[in-house]
């Protein structure tokens, strides 16, 4: 029985240090507005044996809105917000309500709240982790709901002291494909034209 104890008691210490750490990035966020920043996006790709690196920018409104948008070559634009999914590419455009957007809108609406959003949010699909790092925090989502599991092995979150500015967001899918995207030159709250919220 002590045994039993002593085994549980690292695992409680994690329970409560998760906690601790998605109680104090909620704070940080709670007074933020808006935040933009430039990112480089390294897509893994086991099929090929091969990556493909692109760069762009992220735009958040806080408390529903994401714009993120690839840059040429890739010239590709998405935008989550409460009417649910939309995109702009070379090839055309479209929008997808929340109801039909499926598993890949839901990650991509579950990418907001990463960012920007409080991650206690995600512990409704996901089992959340998370520790001090750095002076940071590192936060790990891996998803409890099926249909996701299926796109999605894991999430990890990168944050900056401060707990406010992102620096590295990981995207394992399955099958060892992986987006690594790095941030960089983060503003906060400055003002953005709503029409660039809204495709």
């Amino acid at each position: 029985m002590l045994l039993a104890a002593t085994a549980a008691a690292p695992s409680l210490a994690r329970a409560d240090e998760t906690t601790d750490v998605l109680r104090d990035v909620a704070k940080a966020r709670s007074k933020l507005r808006t935040l933009v920043a430039r990112f480089t996006q390294v897509r893994a790709l086991s099929l090929f044996a091969t990556t493909v690196t692109s760069q762009g920018e992220l735009s958040l409104v806080r408390p529903d809105r994401l714009r993120w948008e690839l840059f040429e070559p890739d010239a590709i634009t998405y935008w989550v917000g409460p009417e649910g999914l939309a995109y702009r590419s070379k090839a055309g455009a479209g929008k997808v309500s929340p109801g039909e957007a499926g598993p890949l809108g839901a990650v991509l609406a579950d990418l907001l709240t990463v960012l920007g959003g409080d991650l206690a949010r995600l512990r409704d699909r996901y089992d959340v982790s998370a520790a001090r790092v750095d002076g940071g925090a590192r936060v790990t989502a891996t998803p409890k709901d099926d249909k996701l599991k299926k796109l999605v092995s894991r999430l990890t979150l990168e944050l900056a002291p401060g707990l406010v500015v992102p620096r590295k967001f990981e995207l394992f899918e399955r099958g060892d494909d992986r987006s690594t995207i790095a941030f960089e030159a983060a503003r906060l709250d400055e003002p953005i034209d709503p029409k660039r919220m809204r495709p």
